[in-house]
């Protein structure tokens, strides 16, 4: 079997979702792209910290969508095309991590960057850590 068969099932049993709509957010983008070529570990992680808000999946499922169009074979194919619309400090330091995660295959970023998240954005943060050595080690 796959990682990604055991995908959800692990990251929904640690309870990193913050919400019931985060999860299933993140399961709509998963289930659109596991069985593509350029779905990667990194960009699982990524698909995490895009479902934890409406506005951040729709960026996220369009840029998948280009990429599935296209018929992009690998993860290269998403070099270039990284489009974090960040605004509040917040969401840079989200965008941060998600670069983190695509720039350092198979690597958990330090909890350092949690420092810099205000308190509401903090379990977005600890929960993609957590969710990134989940991934890491399946």
């Amino acid at each position: 079997m796959d990682w990604r068969d055991y995908c959800v099932e692990k990251i929904a049993n640690q309870r990193c979702f913050v919400s019931a709509m985060h999860k299933k957010r993140f399961i709509e983008m998963f289930n659109m792209v596991q069985n593509e070529p350029f779905f990667t570990k990194e960009i699982c992680k990524c698909l995490f910290l895009a479902a934890w808000e409406r506005s951040y999946t729709n960026d996220m499922e369009k840029l998948l969508q280009e990429l599935i169009d296209e018929k992009v074979m690998d993860a290269k194919g998403l070099q270039g095309r990284r489009n974090f619309r960040s605004v509040t400090p917040n969401e840079k330091e989200i965008a941060k991590l998600a670069n983190e995660f695509l720039d350092h295959p198979g690597k958990t970023p330090d909890e350092s960057c949690l420092m810099k998240l205000s308190k509401a954005w903090i379990p977005l943060g600890d929960g993609a850590l957590q969710v990134s050595d989940i991934i890491n080690d399946l």
